[in-house]
């Protein structure tokens, strides 16, 4: 199993032999994203924190893309759809709602927990594997239900 921070450079090398400028810039933000934090911490980061600033970058990209599609600027926008898509790749696979609902059941959260504690629950099980937003509404969805 290689790391991510290996894989990045390996896709690097790739994007730069095969001229692809798009991903080459979007693999570069995210080896900047993790170095930086590594000279935050003087240490190496974990799996999990990898993963953080990964979707940390897939956030803002979302919003840009949203700010983009909002002023008319088609152009932009393709060019975020097509950033959001390498920067998926390097998460891991996202649970749907119906996975995030069976977890609901299988912590046992009842209907009567406040919402915060019963996100809290799920976003420390989930571990990057959901995007906080889904997480919540598919809570709140089980608690007002």
């Amino acid at each position: 199993m290689t790391t991510l921070k290996e894989r990045l450079l390996a896709d690097m090398k790739t994007a730069m032999k095969e001229k692809d400028s798009v991903k080459k810039g979007v693999v570069n933000l995210l080896r900047a994203g993790l170095q930086n934090q590594e000279i935050e911490q003087k240490r190496e980061l974990t799996e999990e924190e990898e993963i953080k600033i990964v979707q940390r970058e897939l956030k803002q990209t979302k919003q840009s893309l949203e700010e983009a599609q909002n002023a008319g600027r088609d152009d932009i926008a393709e060019a975020e759809k097509a950033k959001i898509t390498i920067i998926e790749s390097y998460l891991p696979k996202q649970l749907t709602e119906d996975e995030l609902k069976a977890l609901i059941q299988s912590l046992g959260i009842a209907k009567d927990m406040p919402m915060g504690q019963a996100v809290g629950l799920m976003m420390k099980e989930v571990g990057g594997r959901a995007e906080g937003k889904v997480v919540s509404k598919v809570v709140k969805e089980y608690l007002q239900g």
